[in-house]
């Protein structure tokens, strides 16, 4: 885990020039119910789905709370060699695949078909070696499940095979993935809520939330903000997503091939 978050570091300050994200956090906020806690009913694909989130202030960041055991030197002395050891050389570290992470709400519509999209993108240019892509879902409703059957076949009339299994976003992902894109902005707000709840358990990186942008805001041909969701639409609604998808992974992948030296096309 300390070898993991060692590797984050030098690679969040590597990559945070790729194009911004436009949306700013607080404009789109939740508003709260209680000082502390915040509630969000939302009807999740037939079912209504109520979440609560503790509100942490960030201003506590700056002092995390201090170990419950002080290790003894030799346990100390052990660690360090352990961490030595696991660390990657400067050359190993310049090779290390570039991790994308796709998110949506459950993991079967936008974000499989995210991954599909970019996956494809990717191996056009022979880069399969130089990229890490998954996609996950801010909910473990679907966990398990293939994607949505009309996407599979919307996506499959364009050459583009979805095969995703959906899971839920989790810690480590703000570890071993250099760029988590949300589709809409409450995937975009419930992935940095997700984070602060973690931050307070995991060893993760105060910069992590710099690696999640909005999905749209690599598109070129496109104006739209936010990748809908098609899940209660027809047939139109996965031809939108998938148009957006294009767009943006086509920009995104331009983008990331010029901020890395280690990736050519």
């Amino acid at each position: 885990m300390v070898a993991a978050t060692v590797a984050s570091t030098s690679t969040a300050a590597a990559y945070s020039s790729l194009a911004p994200n436009p949306t700013a956090r607080d404009p789109v906020r939740r508003r709260t119910t209680h000082p502390l806690v915040a509630a969000t009913n939302r009807h999740v694909h037939g079912r209504t789905v109520t979440s609560l989130r503790q509100i942490h202030s960030r201003d506590h960041f700056a002092n995390p709370p201090r170990p419950l055991f002080v290790a003894s030197p030799a346990e100390a002395e052990a660690e360090e060699m352990a961490v030595e050891a696991s660390t990657p050389a400067p050359a190993e570290a310049s090779r290390k695949p570039f991790a994308v992470l796709f998110v949506c709400l459950g993991n079967i519509c936008r974000s499989p078909a995210a991954e599909a999209v970019f996956r494809n993108l990717v191996s056009k240019r022979g880069l399969e070696s130089k990229f890490q892509i998954d996609s996950a879902g801010t909910i473990g409703y679907h966990e398990g499940n293939k994607a949505d059957s009309r996407m599979i076949s919307t996506s499959k009339k364009r050459g583009i095979e979805v095969t995703s299994i959906s899971r839920p976003i989790k810690p480590s992902d703000f570890r071993n993935f250099d760029l988590i894109l949300a589709m809409d902005r409450q995937n975009y707000e419930d992935i940095l809520s997700s984070f602060d709840r973690w931050q307070h358990k995991e060893t993760l990186l105060d910069s992590g939330p710099k690696k999640v942008k909005l999905m749209c805001s690599y598109c070129k041909r496109h104006t739209e903000s936010e990748v809908p969701d098609p899940y209660y639409g027809g047939a139109k609604g996965f031809e939108k997503v998938l148009d957006l998808l294009e767009d943006a992974c086509e920009s995104l992948l331009d983008s990331i091939v010029a901020e890395n030296e280690n990736i050519s096309a």
